[in-house]
């Protein structure tokens, strides 16, 4: 475990001093630079604020579809599991597939392509799969006993999945969609695709400082950004649940 430890923090360390090293010693200067003085393309702040949108757009479209599927993929019998299959392929597939696919299929009828909710849309695809394996393995473990006492009790089966399937499933959609959340901050294999050059995402303000030369400071204080934002996304998810496991 300490070995697995250290080897998770060497690179995570090494982007934090680096990202505050300079010729002369210590230093806040490639933060500065992409917050007071930011080249074109390099907007610390524009890029963050840009990617906690992106993130939380998809997060509600795949805690929609991925709830919705969990639903069909415990309840729909043999017919469910196939179509639980069908819904794991996104991670069968490269992100980058995902976006070149995205570019070239959503021209028609209606053209997303040149707009900024294509971005979202290529997350929650590969988003939507983690927050059907954190739901589906709640639901299936509902007893038969406990709907039937509830319909007995004169609930509908639509009903059942307000006041039976919903108080017991909502932690896990609620950690799925957390998954959801950190996993777009960080995707770039789909977004370097679909998203616009005007409007880079955290990992694609990171990309371009590295094919700047000199800017590999600039690369690492976006990277430890990044690394901040989607950690508080992580721990705010591990800290609900293991919170609502002690009560």
């Amino acid at each position: 475990m300490t070995l697995t430890a250290v080897a998770l923090a060497i690179p995570l360390v090494g982007l934090v001093v680096r990202s505050f090293s300079g010729v002369n010693g210590p230093t806040f200067e490639w933060y500065r630079r992409m917050v007071v003085e930011p080249d074109p393309g390099l907007d610390l702040v524009a890029a963050t604020g840009l990617s906690l949108r992106y993130a939380i757009v998809a997060t509600v479209m795949a805690a929609i579809v991925g709830a919705t599927a969990a639903v069909v993929a415990t309840r729909a019998g043999r017919a469910g599991q196939r179509f639980d299959t069908l819904v794991m392929l996104p991670l069968g597939a490269s992100a980058v597939t995902v976006g070149l696919g995205f570019l070239l299929a959503l021209d028609r009828p209606i053209d997303l392509r040149g707009s900024w909710l294509i971005v979202p849309l290529a997350h929650a695809l590969v988003a939507t799969p983690f927050v059907v394996r954190a739901v589906a393995p709640t639901l299936a473990s509902i007893s038969e006993e406990t709907r039937d006492a509830a319909l007995t009790l004169g609930a509908t089966r639509n009903r059942l999945l307000t006041t039976v399937d919903w108080p017991l499933a909502r932690r896990s959609l609620f950690v799925g969609a957390g998954f959801a959340f950190a996993l777009s901050l960080g995707e770039f294999g789909a977004t370097v695709f679909v998203a616009r050059p005007a409007d880079p995402t955290l990992p694609i303000l990171v990309f371009r400082a590295l094919g700047r030369p000199g800017s590999g400071g600039t690369a690492a204080a976006a990277a430890v950004v990044l690394m901040v934002v989607t950690g508080v996304a992580v721990l705010a998810v591990d800290r609900f649940r293991t919170g609502k496991e002690a009560l």
